[in-house]
């Protein structure tokens, strides 16, 4: 044994050497997601690897040379992107068929063509084998060998992959519509990953979390008007959501929610809550409202401000209705406001690639430019990381596997399991849920605590020309 390893053995673990393993070899890492089975538990029908039957943002454009083919994951399925001979992406399982080797360790030498690594099989863009080049010109494999082709639509510099198995739904359906208008429009997009599963990640939009908590300490609540609530105001009441059209779980009494402990009079919530059975205010000291109150007087100055604690839903009237803002959009998007959306795709059962996206209308080029500087230079990095990573630090240890106890301010994720499990198109029924589940039945019940009956916690499903329901 030599010295340097028998003073480790000594020394080892002094001091403190519980903590080493302390969480077991998983540390502080992502649990692994795991999937009930319980026929009292609606988590049970919600496909671990998403939608299928859906269009799914996949890579910016300009990153797939002429050159070299990208390989991409998913919804588990391996593909291969390259570029065919109208400068078109073209996507295709990876996979040569001949002999299952992974087409992206291939090259495009011949430009328009994706040439597979081991024995030449080349391939156009629709998956027809068009050369073997070791077995020369002659080669019978020809017009007999094909790779599966996935449909592809490129859109604002996006490419949009069909996974479905079916014949593909045009892309209007799925795809957001600011990608269809002019160049008047701008969409700028950021791709993140999150190791977590995709609905855990979904599950984290119109969530009570952030009221003076997960994002008190986010540069874009500190510093503004809202950063004396710390975000969304605190509420033991749910957001009440409604399915529209089978296709988005929209909250319908954001006001109504928000402002339940607003004075009357004044219509202002309490910056510090006494909490009586800790024996201690939340949040401890006023030491933000130093600065706060020039962002309140910019709003007024500006107009951009509103009586009361909470904004309704911002309407943008060239949106369709089904596309508004305020809902959780079907296959897994997040409208928060119609200018902006986090799509979570499932790459494996454990990674999520989140997709932001962010539009605005500028008529003119230098509106455009201003526009584009802006979002580069630091609302990407507000939103999309300092903001949205307290998400992720916050919501990643979820545990499927394990029964919940539900509040009322889950009323919101209860519509939206409801509206994947009922409504996502091709979703298969693998287990015979019960039409209300226990803790379904615990958001109810919370409500009533409250003095409260909504007709409906669960997502009153109405068509978009139909009235928002009204409290019963």
């Amino acid at each position: 044994m030599g010295l340097i390893t028998g003073t480790r053995k000594i020394i080892g673990g002094y001091p403190g050497g519980w903590k080493q393993y302390a969480r077991g070899y998983q540390g502080d890492a992502t649990p692994p997601f795991e999937q009930p089975t319980n026929p009292d538990d609606r988590r049970s029908l919600v496909p671990a690897l998403g939608l299928r039957e859906y269009w799914y943002p996949a890579v910016p454009s300009k990153d797939v040379s002429s050159k070299k083919p990208v390989g991409l994951k998913l919804l588990g399925d391996d593909l291969v992107l390259f570029k065919d001979k109208n400068g078109e992406v073209q996507a295709l399982w990876d996979y040569c068929p001949h002999r299952g080797v992974y087409l992206s360790f291939g090259d495009c030498h011949f430009e328009g063509f994706i040439s597979c690594a081991y024995h030449g099989a080349t391939f156009d863009g629709d998956g027809e084998c068009v050369e073997f080049i070791t077995e020369g010109p002659d080669s019978k494999m020809v017009g007999r060998l094909k790779a599966k082709k996935f449909p592809t639509i490129t859109k604002k510099g996006i490419v949009f992959v069909w996974m479905g198995e079916g014949e593909p739904v045009p892309p209007e359906e799925d795809i957001p519509p600011e990608f269809f208008e002019g160049k008047e429009t701008q969409v700028w997009t950021t791709f993140r990953y999150w190791n977590c599963n995709w609905m855990i990640a979904l599950e984290n939009t119109s969530d009570a979390h952030n009221a003076f908590w997960v994002h008190r300490n986010a540069l874009r609540v500190m510093f503004s008007s809202r950063g004396a609530q710390g975000g969304r105001p605190r509420t033991p009441l749910g957001y009440r959501s409604e399915v529209v059209n089978g296709k988005m779980a929209v909250v319908v009494n954001n006001a109504e929610t928000g402002n339940y402990y607003a004075d009357p009079v004044t219509g202002k919530i309490p910056y510090k809550m006494y909490y009586p059975r800790i024996g201690a205010y939340w949040p401890k000291s006023s030491w933000r409202l130093s600065w706060v109150w020039a962002f309140k007087l910019l709003d007024r100055l500006t107009g951009s401000g509103q009586r009361g604690a909470v904004r309704q839903r911002v309407k943008d009237t060239l949106i369709p209705d089904d596309w508004q803002g305020g809902s959780m959009r079907l296959p897994g998007m997040q409208r928060l406001i119609p200018l902006y959306t986090r799509w979570c795709v499932a790459v494996e059962k454990d990674l999520t690639r989140t997709v932001y996206t962010r539009f605005r209308r500028h008529k003119t080029p230098v509106g455009r430019f201003f526009a584009s500087l802006k979002y580069n230079l630091f609302i990407n990095f507000l939103s999309n990381f300092n903001f949205s990573d307290q998400d992720y630090d916050a919501m990643r240890t979820t545990r499927w596997q394990h029964p919940e106890y539900l509040s009322a301010t889950d009323s919101h994720l209860v519509a939206e399991r409801r509206l994947i499990t009922e409504h996502g198109r091709g979703n298969k029924r693998v287990v015979d849920v019960a039409a209300v589940t226990t803790a379904e039945a615990q958001v109810v019940e919370g409500h009533q605590q409250l003095g409260v009956d909504w007709r409906d916690d669960y997502g009153q499903v109405r068509t978009a020309d139909e009235p928002e329901a009204a409290k019963a």
